[in-house]
């Protein structure tokens, strides 16, 4: 565990009172006792320093205190919009967005994806991918759990943008060559927000292509191999955040 998750109810300093599943997992599985100090952030992504004041059988009680932010203030936060793939792939996207460092993950539906949005299922499976998201924050010391927002369609996903005040370079990548401009220029302006649109297992439709493009979306070529989506995922976000945390170091590459 890099960091603990502090449930989404606590609000972070002072004495805190953990109790149940979490308590156990910081108890009987990392093995932490009275005295001992661990990392911990909220849901927001502020840092906090817990250290073990008394345990039970049930409970510990920890201070908390906030300690400076590690995140890197010039790096613009990700979005991944992530099409709704078959199965449980959507489990393993999350877990792995989470990792390479996501803020926010908005699953849509589009012409092609064989999952379908039942509202029958919605909150308990969003609930499923929050759990996942929290699980992976802690393991990878992400700044924050994501937000997950419920399933929506490709018709409404500019409408939910901007609704949601999300601005900045939207990109979606795709199998054909229709970039007109490299990724590195893509991601060469200091944009707040980066979005990641990536397609379903059948990519995108001609219809989607052409309302992306309307939209404002950029298309990124994705090369001539064939990947799986959530492949597609994973390399788009671990090219757009390595791209990031160079782009200072190219930019001065370039000029000189």
């Amino acid at each position: 565990m890099r960091q603990f998750v502090l449930p989404r109810e606590m609000p972070g300093g002072g004495q805190i009172r953990i109790e149940d599943a979490d308590s156990k997992y910081i108890l009987k599985v990392l093995r932490l006792n009275k005295g001992d100090t661990f990392p911990a952030v909220d849901k927001q992504g502020k840092r906090y320093h817990l250290k073990i004041t008394d345990t039970g059988s049930n409970y510990f009680t920890a201070d908390c205190s906030e300690t400076e932010e590690h995140k890197n203030e010039e790096l613009p936060s990700i979005i991944l919009i992530q099409c709704l793939p078959k199965g449980k792939k959507l489990e393993t996207i999350v877990r792995q967005a989470v990792e390479g460092g996501v803020s926010k993950i908005i699953p849509v539906q589009s012409e092609n994806s064989v999952a379908v949005i039942k509202e029958d299922r919605n909150s308990k499976k969003t609930e499923r991918l929050e759990k996942i998201a929290q699980e992976a924050a802690q393991q990878s010391g992400n700044s924050g759990v994501p937000e997950i927002t419920a399933p929506i369609k490709m018709k409404d996903l500019q409408m939910v943008l901007e609704s949601q005040n999300i601005d900045g370079v939207k990109l979606f990548f795709h199998q054909d060559r229709l970039a007109k401009k490299s990724l590195h220029r893509y991601l060469s302006s200091k944009a707040k927000t980066v979005c990641i649109l990536i397609g379903p297992e059948g990519g995108f439709s001609p219809n989607e292509v052409n309302l992306l493009i309307a939209s404002g979306f950029l298309p990124v070529y994705l090369g001539g191999n064939v990947l799986r989506t959530e492949t597609a995922a994973i390399y788009a976000l671990g090219a757009v955040k390595t791209i990031l945390l160079e782009r200072e170091e190219w930019k001065t590459d370039i000029q000189k």
